[in-house]
């Protein structure tokens, strides 16, 4: 684990934070009125130094990650008290759904920067602003 000092670069990251700074110009301007929660902040590693994805897990090993996962989001949600959810992809919508859904805040998504989504390499960045506004979280 290197933190800061790591020299690799993460394709979805880059996809994200590029966005947030393209659309707001600085990191200041962007968290004055968002927030970013990564819903299960841990690494599941092969033999070989692979990323495992936990959707590949066992559910009956992912049960308990995903209760404390749901957990600290429902924490977060409660103390944030957000206006607008938004899930990046499919699943962390289903999961914001699940811990919010009869909550006040409203619940939109965005599509998954992820290489492995095939739409992600054609304008991600435009179809996540095309997604924010069919939403109605921005205009």
């Amino acid at each position: 684990v290197e933190g800061f000092a790591c020299k690799r670069s993460e394709v979805s990251g880059r996809r994200l934070w590029g966005w947030a700074r393209d659309t707001f110009g600085t990191a200041e301007n962007f968290f004055r009125d968002h927030y970013v929660v990564n819903y299960c902040p841990l690494v599941f590693m092969g033999e070989t130094g692979s990323n495992i994805t936990p959707d590949k897990l066992p559910s009956s090993e992912m049960k308990p990650v995903e209760a404390a996962c749901d957990a600290h989001l429902a924490r977060v949600i409660e103390l944030l008290q957000p206006e607008w959810l938004v899930g990046v992809g499919g699943f962390a919508e289903a999961r914001l759904q699940t811990v919010a859904g009869n909550g006040t805040a409203r619940i939109a998504r965005i599509p998954h920067p992820s290489p492995a989504n095939p739409a992600a390499n054609r304008d991600w960045s435009g179809a996540a602003m095309k997604a924010l506004r069919d939403a109605g979280v921005i205009r």
